[in-house]
């Protein structure tokens, strides 16, 4: 399944939302047309991940897991957007480090510097 930039934005929307949203805000908050919008909105019905109820659109619990397992909520930091599993521990700022030698590709310890000049 082919998910485009705004099916993302409409479904992080959605899983923001507190208590739904109308069709509308789609087209005030990034001019989308209401074709486009019936469109996206209308293949997440089919597939269970958005439910209308009373001209609002929510998102289900199978469209909050969509959402998440493919991580496209994330806070403005950049570094939020890391996965769990690949996060280490940190080191203070101004610490001491060691690189560890082993885990170092062979070419980059046997590039010949030419440097700059």
């Amino acid at each position: 399944m082919k998910v485009t930039k705004t099916d993302i934005k409409i479904l992080v929307d959605l899983y923001k939302s507190v208590d739904g949203l109308g069709p509308y805000i789609f087209y005030q908050r990034y001019k989308y047309s209401p074709a486009t919008v019936f469109k996206s909105t209308t293949r997440f019905q089919k597939m269970e991940f958005i439910v209308s109820k009373d001209d609002k659109l929510f998102i289900t619990e199978k469209g909050k897991a969509f959402v998440e397992e493919n991580r496209f909520i994330y806070d403005e930091h950049k570094f939020d957007r890391i996965p769990k599993e690949f996060l280490g521990n940190k080191i203070g700022v101004n610490a001491p480090y060691i690189p560890n030698l082993s885990k170092i590709s062979k070419e980059i310890l046997t590039l010949n510097n030419k440097g700059d000049g």
